[in-house]
Order: structure tokens, then sequence, then C-alpha cells
């Protein structure tokens, strides 16, 4: 009885964590971010080329994009915390899940 609820449990979550991943991939975030990234990159390029046509001294400082905005508080400290916490449970959980499969396979 306890097998079947682990397993019921584990697929159920796999579910949810796919469903998650697939709304994320269809509305295009990651695309976005992408996309946000190449434009920074286009227009500071063009900026390095138009100062070296003008002779202009290059300090390759000036050009880098960074985009690390501190946005942390304790919420996001503690969302953080606990999104490491449930990843190395989820992680434990899978590789004994598998180590287990494996045991009954093999014998």
């Amino acid at each position: 009885m306890k097998y079947n609820k682990i397993i019921k449990s584990l697929f159920s979550m796999l579910i949810i964590v796919y469903i998650v991943i697939y709304i994320a991939s269809s509305t295009g975030y990651y695309e976005y971010r992408n996309y946000k990234k190449m434009i920074l990159t286009e227009e500071q390029i063009n900026k390095f080329e138009d100062d070296i046509k003008e002779g202009k001294e290059i300090n390759l400082e000036e050009y880098v994009v960074n985009e690390d905005n501190n946005y942390d508080n304790k919420l996001s400290k503690l969302g953080r915390r606990l999104s490491f916490t449930i990843s190395d449970t989820c992680t434990n959980i899978l590789s004994k899940t598998f180590k287990s499969i494996s045991k009954f396979i093999t014998e």
C-alpha cells in the first residue's frame, strides 16, 4: 500500500512539474529574455563600432551589459531556500526510487 501511495504522489508531482514547464515554454518567457539580451548586445556592438569610427578612447567595461539587479529581501531568500530544499528532496527521492526500481529489475 505504501509503495502505491508513493508512486501516485511521485507521478502527480512529475505531471505538475511538466505542466509548469510547458506553460513557461508556451508563453515564450525564455525566448523573450533571450531576445531582450540580444537587442542589448546589438546596441552595445553598434555603439562600440561608432566609437571606433570616431576614434574615441575605448574602455571595454563601458560596453558590457550588466543586468545583475539585486532584488533580495527576506521573502525572496526564504523562497530560494525553500526551492533548494524542495529540489534536494526531490533529487533524493528520485534517486532512491530509481535505485529501488533497479534492484527490483536486477533481482
